[in-house]
């Protein structure tokens, strides 16, 4: 019995001890930084920039510091298939077979279970 006692104790001084293992500190910060930006910053792709103020924005050119323009191609993207339709019925043919002799596997576990009121 003293041990159950001492377990009991142990449990009432943890819970009124207030610990706070998983909360956060509330600490006063000394430093905030606040962004410029009135919108959150995400990452996008080159087709959803913005024109700068009312100018458009040509892809693909450039002017360099000594004023010559530079052109260069921009290739369209392109989606690439990795794996081949015949990969892909096989993935799926095995896949419905281990699932198959799982349950198979399963359902003979638990048919063959002892009754448990012969306990």
């Amino acid at each position: 019995m003293t041990r159950l006692t001492a377990v009991a104790a142990i449990a009432l001084v943890g819970a009124l001890s207030g610990a706070d293992a998983f909360t956060a500190i509330n600490a006063p910060r000394t430093q905030t930084f606040v962004s410029t930006r009135s919108a959150p910053l995400f990452m996008s792709d080159e087709d959803d920039i913005p024109a700068a103020s009312g100018s458009s924005v040509e892809r693909g050119v450039s002017v360099d510091q000594d004023g010559k323009s530079n052109v260069w191609a921009i290739e369209p993207k392109m989606e690439v298939e990795i794996k081949s339709s015949e990969e892909k019925t096989s993935s799926a043919i095995a896949a419905i077979a281990g699932f198959v002799g799982f349950a198979a596997v399963a359902a003979g576990l638990l048919s063959n279970l002892p009754d448990p009121d012969t306990f």
